[in-house]
């Protein structure tokens, strides 16, 4: 594994002012990693065996996600996107992070919005207009930085890679009054507790997810 993933030690951090050099570093990161099943693999295998990176796997409102690779000392996570629930996904939101993302398989319509009201911090449906729409097809990449609002209505089969940058706000923000109602929640992880919008995978979600990569034939 250490020789497979030499090159992953040898990315430069991503905690940088410059968006257009973390979407330079970003996609290229993305692009090799895309390129190399058998590493891939290895990357998804190894969650099984890394007590931190099953648990910074989730199950959330918007899909669920693999945590690859962790790099706090650059300043950077890489993530598996799989599984989403497009009935929830008509939130406008924002990231604490400048982000960037490159589709595997499936696709979306992407709409990236512009806040109207002139101001940071959380917004309402009102406050925000669309701007750039695009549809996303396999092959795909962009970059968003934490201050743009966003949705991605994404098609059944649609898996990501996403790399993330290191943490920019405290929270990010949604248009609360669009949100889904909790009975399309994450159900809990032990019974009799209250359905949450993100929590930990659990084993069992995590073979679910590595089964669905390889039915989907993007892992060995």
């Amino acid at each position: 594994m250490k020789v497979a993933t030499a090159w992953l030690a040898q990315v430069p951090s991503l905690d940088r002012p410059s968006l257009r050099e973390v979407q330079i570093i970003s996609h290229d990161l993305l692009n090799r990693l895309a390129d190399d099943r058998a590493l891939l693999t290895r990357l998804v295998n190894d969650v099984l065996t890394d007590p931190d990176r099953l648990s910074a796997s989730r199950v959330t409102l918007l899909l669920n996600r693999l945590s690859l690779y962790e790099a706090p000392d650059r300043g950077f996570e890489i993530r598996l996107d799989m599984n989403p629930r497009p009935a929830n996904q008509l939130v406008p939101h924002d990231h604490c992070y400048a982000f960037a993302s490159r589709i595997l398989t499936g696709g979306y319509i992407h709409v990236v919005r512009r806040r109207t009201d002139g101001r940071d911090g959380p917004f309402t449906g009102a406050d925000v207009q669309p701007a750039v729409v695009t549809i996303e097809r396999p092959g795909s990449a962009y970059t968003l930085d934490h201050a743009m609002v966003h949705q991605a209505v994404m098609a059944p089969d649609t898996v990501t890679l996403f790399v993330r940058g290191p943490r920019r706000k405290r929270l990010s923000n949604a248009a609360e009054e669009l949100m889904p109602s909790k009975e399309s929640w994450p159900q809990p992880a032990i019974p009799g507790d209250e359905p949450e919008e993100s929590r930990a995978a659990t084993l069992d979600e995590y073979l679910q997810m590595r089964r669905y990569l390889r039915d989907r034939r993007l892992i060995d």
